[in-house]
């Protein structure tokens, strides 16, 4: 395993290169340096104390992972976080179509990581959860998986159809046939290999017909990640929102303070970083007619983006009679997940970091202890064949976030050592000349073999020339070579001109390597997130 620092690559964010690289200016906006182990167990310590009734949670959880069928797998971790004195390392994601990109994965894997060191080094239960995002209702962000259709990159798409349940929360939507269209393509565009039956059959049970979408993300995450290494827990739970609908209600109630919280931490930000989310009036969302819509602070009360209105009365009213209908937006989640977890420790994307800068002073107001916000592995996986096209050219990663073609002509330019049109026009001024010089001594000889000194010329210079085009033709030849080189790197690295990490599904290095890859990464990931990670295969 290698390593890069992300400030080489553009991808990434000034705040995200700094809060990895050099962290001490963003203290102010975070909860402790993730790099300190003293920190994270001081965290583990007040996530534990501050989280002693858990009855509920734990209750949720099995009757999840029951509804998953991942109960068997997973109770040994539920069990753990039953215990009083644990603390939870957590992350979250959308429910991506066969789990995601393979920064899904990452995050996961890191989460995984990180709750055995924490384990290690304090001494108490610490349980690696997974925050199933399934409320988001923007179903065309999740469903499409990156691929490669030989050394050109392609997506996926599932079509739900007309039955697919559009508007409503992707955890609540259920596989239907058009699945069957994703499988075919799979089919097609994963190479034979000695995996590949294994893990179409594994994609199938997943993502059965009638199988709801949260579901069926959870068994895609245990086929990536191997059974039972980290538990689930979706917050679209009735029990769990009457749980947190203290929160919710403090929300409705007092949300202009929250909205000025965020907007004033965001104008600090912006000063010399950015802001990664934009508040309005109010932060959740309201299920309803099988629509999850935005909940906006108007005159005298509440309305929906779809013009349903609410008095302050009816709404909190509703909240009380039926709190499984709210749902908390990107600012309100984090609240409402450290509200029923112990968590310790957040294992977060880049995005996620920057938003996470604008929430501490929501945490206070909310009357929580904020996480460590630990940053997740980024990585990418070098296979051979491409390594071999850095090495013969002698170029690093980074350099394909450029565009190829711009690439490929800077490197053109850098490796010229001659320009071959001027440099045969320089030699052919020579020769001309040579045949000048020569021409009046031949002239005095015998005048009669003037013409053969031109028939001379002429026949020297159709040999030159076409010397010329054959020089000129194989440096073409090497030039077409290096650039079909390099767009067989990019397509590898930077599919689509996307990071790799966040284009590809993991199922494309599940077929090639079989179904231990991924649960073997954690024996090769470096914990240590401040760069990014290259694994040499």
């Amino acid at each position: 395993m290698t390593r890069l620092p992300f400030s080489s690559f553009s991808s990434f964010s000034r705040l995200f290169r700094d809060y990895t690289e050099s962290p001490t200016a963003l203290a102010p906006f975070f909860n402790g340096d993730y790099r300190d182990p003293d920190v994270l167990a001081a965290s583990c310590e007040r996530a534990a104390e501050t989280h002693a009734d858990r009855d509920l949670l734990i209750s949720a959880m099995r009757n999840q992972a029951t509804s998953y069928g991942v109960l068997d797998a997973t109770s040994h971790l539920i069990d753990k976080l039953a215990d009083p004195s644990s603390a939870a390392v957590v992350t979250g994601q959308q429910l991506g179509l066969l789990g995601g990109p393979l920064y899904t994965a990452y995050k996961a894997l890191s989460t995984i990581q990180l709750a055995e060191r924490l384990e290690q080094q304090t001494g108490r239960p610490v349980v690696p959860v997974f925050w199933l995002e399934g409320e988001d209702h923007d179903f065309d962000e999740v469903a499409s998986a990156g691929m490669m259709d030989g050394d050109d990159p392609c997506k996926v798409t599932y079509d739900p159809g007309p039955d697919g349940q559009a508007g409503t929360a992707v955890g609540r939507m259920t596989v239907t046939d058009g699945i069957s269209e994703v499988v075919s393509e799979l089919e097609r565009l994963l190479p034979p290999t000695d995996f590949k039956d294994a893990l179409m059959e594994g994609i199938r049970q997943a993502y059965a017909p009638g199988t709801p979408m949260i579901t069926a993300f959870v068994g895609m995450m245990e086929l990536i990640l191997g059974p039972g290494r980290i538990a689930y827990v979706s917050p679209d739970d009735a029990d769990l929102k009457r749980a947190a609908s203290q929160l919710f209600k403090q929300e409705l109630n007092d949300f202009g303070t929250s909205e000025a919280l965020v907007n004033t931490v965001s104008a600090q930000l912006e000063q010399d970083w950015h802001a990664q989310v934009q508040v309005k009036a109010t932060n959740l969302f309201l299920h309803g007619d099988g629509r999850r819509t935005a909940i906006d602070a108007v005159e005298n009360g509440f309305e929906t983006r779809d013009g349903e209105a609410f008095s302050p009365e009816s709404l909190l009213g509703q909240l009380s009679d039926d709190p499984g209908s709210f749902s908390p937006n990107v600012v309100m989640r984090p609240l409402m997940q450290d509200w029923l977890l112990p968590t310790a420790a957040y294992v977060a994307g880049p995005g996620e970091v920057a938003y996470f800068a604008q929430f501490k002073g929501l945490y206070d107001w909310a009357g929580l202890h904020m996480p460590v916000v630990y940053p997740r592995a980024s990585l990418t996986v070098l296979e051979r064949r491409i390594g071999r096209i850095l090495e013969k050219n002698d170029i690093g990663i980074p350099a394909f976030e450029e565009q190829i073609d711009q690439l490929f002509r800077s490197m053109v330019l850098d490796n010229m050592d001659v320009d071959l049109e001027e440099a045969f026009k320089a030699a052919s001024s020579g020769l001309h000349q040579v045949i000048n010089q020569i021409k009046p001594v031949v002239e005095g000889v015998d005048r009669s073999l003037v013409k053969s000194t031109e028939a001379t010329r002429a026949a020297f210079m159709k040999e030159w020339n076409q010397l010329k085009g054959r020089v000129i033709k194989a440096e073409k030849q090497q030039h077409d070579v290096l650039k079909g080189q390099l767009e067989r790197a990019s397509s590898a690295l930077f599919p689509s001109g996307i990071p790799q990490e966040r284009f590809l599904s993991p199922v494309y290095f599940l077929n090639k390597y079989g179904p231990d890859f991924f649960s073997g990464l954690t024996e090769r990931m470096d914990l240590d997130t401040s760069e990014h990670q290259v694994l040499e295969l």
